[in-house]
């Protein structure tokens, strides 16, 4: 009879034949027709069908319930079965994330957010521990999509749900989440919340006899120290956490320490070392998830960038880029353009370098927490590739703008390669004396720092401003600086071009 039915609206134009393998699937030829048939039923109809739907799916693919978890999850929720509808909802969320699909795992954990009952102070254990996984999810989902302050702040208000249920491995997970996401947005680790944060997860650590617990609030003070400094200290923290923490495998655990600890030793001017570093987080990175994987290929591009090879360090950056935006992880994105932007730049490429900066600059609000580390860093490159296309900036005060975020962060590093930039753009346009206090200013924080292969290379400008302006001696002094600086970490292309330049100069 069925058969007879489908083919009766086949002949008239309303179905067509879908696929014929593994089984016979028929769709509506157009969208409309489908409404128009939908919309025929009463509502009660309509719920029992979703209701028969989602039973017989559950009953004829019961090996496949992951994969057909968001069909079901929508059938029973239009049939009003919200028990069922919830629990497939969170089982398609982690599917998701198993397959790296972030904005449908996102997508399906706020479905079942939305489902969720209010909550009362009397929720027993079960529905505690739905609501605190839901939330988990949705953190996890959203941590390079979009996470920041509404992400910080749903998490921060199930902490006390989850000290309740006493799981104190989920319990972990909530802190983990919550104080990674406060210092990724530039807040210190000295700030009581934090504090707070580092020091709940190191109790339950001890509680449960973890030493990759124990060991997450020095590797997440590391993490930030390495990008906003002291860097040394920041890669002396995680030297001392990371063995600690290989059993762990979750994206923020070993990997992801790891690639951090990679762009440290590259950033102090420790090749041999980033080398070795590097070497070990592929190797992990390839067991873990998309975030550990991306984090992998932008510390790869950063090394070589880093270390002077820019035609090894563009191929890895542009695959970052394209498969962080195909995925939908914004903030790997965002950091990965800069990466490719500065390659660009330095390869004199600044019409590319104007358009991947552009690319950055679009994505970090909605990056959530990368936008208050990233965004200054992204104007400032920008401005400057603005500034050698003969482009000229409208707005000015965009230096002081990105300066004053980046010292209200605490960011050395980040203040550093701003006045860098800006000194780039003042020589440019002949404001020798100026150019030279912003070269002098970046110098600074980056030898306090010990920072050798940015240094060398502010050093090199400085000196040739110095030169133009008819300081030679000083001039002279800076340049050989910088090629005393690029000799010690075997960077020996920039050394022989410093070689000529002196001997010209």
């Amino acid at each position: 009879m069925t058969d007879l039915q489908l083919d009766t609206l086949e002949a008239r134009g309303l179905v067509r034949p879908a696929a014929y393998e593994p089984e016979l699937e028929y769709l509506f030829r157009h969208v409309l027709v489908q409404d128009a048939a939908y919309e025929s039923l009463l509502k009660q109809q309509r719920r029992e069908l979703h209701l028969l739907v989602g039973e017989a799916i559950e009953r004829l693919y019961p090996e496949r319930g992951a994969e057909m978890a968001g069909v079901l999850a929508m059938h029973f929720e239009q049939a009003g079965d919200t028990e069922r509808a919830l629990a497939h909802y969170v089982i398609e969320g982690a599917y998701a994330l198993e397959r790296n699909a972030l904005r449908e795992a996102a997508a399906a954990f706020t479905r079942a957010r939305g489902l969720l009952p209010a909550a009362t102070d009397e929720d027993p254990p079960e529905v505690l521990r739905r609501r605190i996984t839901i939330e988990l999810g949705r953190a996890r989902a959203t941590f390079t999509l979009a996470a920041g302050p509404q992400v910080e702040a749903d998490l921060q208000a199930i902490v006390p749900a989850a000290e309740r249920l006493g799981d104190l491995e989920l319990l972990a997970q909530v802190y983990l989440y919550l104080t990674l996401g406060r210092l990724e947005s530039g807040r210190k680790a000295t700030e009581p919340d934090i504090q707070q944060g580092l020091n709940r997860l190191a109790e339950i650590g001890t509680e449960l006899d973890d030493p990759s617990l124990i060991a997450m609030p020095m590797a997440l003070v590391g993490l930030n120290k390495v990008f906003v400094g002291p860097t040394r200290e920041g890669v002396e923290a995680l030297e001392r956490a990371i063995p600690l923490m290989e059993s762990r495998r979750d994206f923020i655990g070993a990997a992801f320490a790891r690639g951090w600890l990679t762009i440290g030793y590259a950033s102090l001017g420790e090749f041999d070392r980033a080398a070795a570093a590097e070497d070990h987080t592929v190797r992990e990175a390839a067991r873990g998830d998309l975030i550990a994987q991306l984090d992998a290929q932008i510390a790869q591009a950063m090394v070589r960038s880093l270390r002077g090879d820019l035609d090894e360090a563009e191929p890895i950056a542009r695959a970052c880029v394209d498969r962080s935006q195909e995925t939908g992880a914004a903030a790997c994105a965002v950091v990965s353009a800069w990466v490719l932007g500065d390659v660009y730049q330095r390869q004199g490429r600044f019409d590319d370098a104007r358009e991947i900066l552009q690319l950055g600059m679009d994505l970090a609000p909605v990056s959530g927490n990368a936008s208050a580390m990233w965004r200054p860093t992204l104007q400032a490159w920008l401005g400057t590739s603005h500034a050698m296309l003969g482009v000229s900036d409208p707005d000015d005060s965009r230096w002081d703008t990105a300066l004053a975020a980046a010292r209200q962060i605490s960011n050395g590093p980040g203040e550093a390669g701003i006045l860098w930039k800006r000194a780039e753009v003042r020589a440019k346009s002949g404001q020798l004396d100026a150019a030279i206090d912003d070269y002098a200013g970046s110098a600074a924080i980056l030898g306090s720092e010990g920072l050798r292969p940015t240094l060398a290379r502010v050093l090199r400008g400085w000196g040739t401003a110095l030169l133009a302006s008819g300081q030679h001696e000083e001039g002279r002094d800076r340049l050989e600086r910088a090629g005393q600086l690029f000799l010690e970490m075997g960077i020996e292309r920039e050394a022989e071009e410093l070689r000529r330049q002196l001997s010209t100069a």
